[in-house]
């Protein structure tokens, strides 16, 4: 497989930094090929703007959907798009940072995942512009387990990062697998850490993804009531 890695965390020795490099090293020696975006290595700007077009088609009023579609976007945008492009899988690394992503990394798909080449009306869900790629979200968090679920204090991770898995993700059609969660890793838990994550890579190939709606589900009068909603199904992946 062609497998592009997107690192969002400041220092390149912390423990993403390192879960990056294992993965790059694992699925490397399984004989994929690997491409790296580091952000903040990279210097990846975040705020999705005026300054994301070369030119506007409209310069009197500001409308980023409307701008995007006649695909005048800066290099630097088209760049990850081809990344993505040429990716039978995309892997998400970064640290859990108040409930969601890092803001380099929403800015990641503010920015890349433009109108009409990540999705367009009905090219949603599974039969999104992103059909036939999968996506895995690998991230650390900084409180152990037992600090997260519906009844203690952090909430319940899957359905904090439900917006990512469901609404961007498998919006654009990606076959998205079950998240993978580092928990409140100490220095002394590195090692063990590294070689439970290195088992899941090598399993890369076979990991089921997580079986959500069809976008026809949908079309009529919304889900039926006999289906569990996409927030019920994200659930049994804990």
């Amino acid at each position: 497989m062609k497998i592009l890695i997107v690192l969002a965390h400041p220092e390149p020795k912390s423990i993403n930094g390192q879960l990056k490099d294992k993965a790059k090293e694992v699925l490397e020696k399984a004989g994929h090929t690997v491409v790296v975006s580091d952000l903040y290595q990279m210097g990846f700007k975040a705020v999705a703007d005026q300054d994301d077009f070369q030119n506007r088609e409209d310069p009197d009023f500001f409308k980023m959907q409307y701008e995007q579609r006649f695909n005048t976007m800066t290099e630097d945008i088209i760049n990850e798009q081809k990344k993505v492009e040429e990716a039978d899988l995309v892997l998400f690394q970064f640290p859990l940072w108040w409930g969601s992503m890092p803001a380099i990394l929403k800015g990641w798909f503010d920015r890349v995942f433009t109108v009409p080449w990540s999705y367009s009306w009905p090219h949603l869900c599974d039969k999104g512009k992103m059909k036939g790629k999968k996506a895995l979200v690998s991230i650390t968090t900084g409180g152990t387990p037992d600090y997260f679920g519906d009844r203690f204090p952090f909430g319940d991770l899957t359905k904090c990062l439900f917006h990512m898995l469901r609404g961007c993700l498998y919006f654009c059609g990606f076959e998205v697998l079950p998240p993978v969660y580092h928990y409140a890793v100490e220095e002394n838990e590195q090692n063990k850490i590294m070689e439970q994550w290195e088992e899941k890579l090598k399993n890369i190939e076979n990991m089921k993804p997580i079986i959500f709606s069809k976008i026809e589900d949908y079309l009529i009068q919304g889900l039926p009531e006999d289906k569990k909603t996409d927030f019920e199904v994200i659930n049994n992946f804990k």
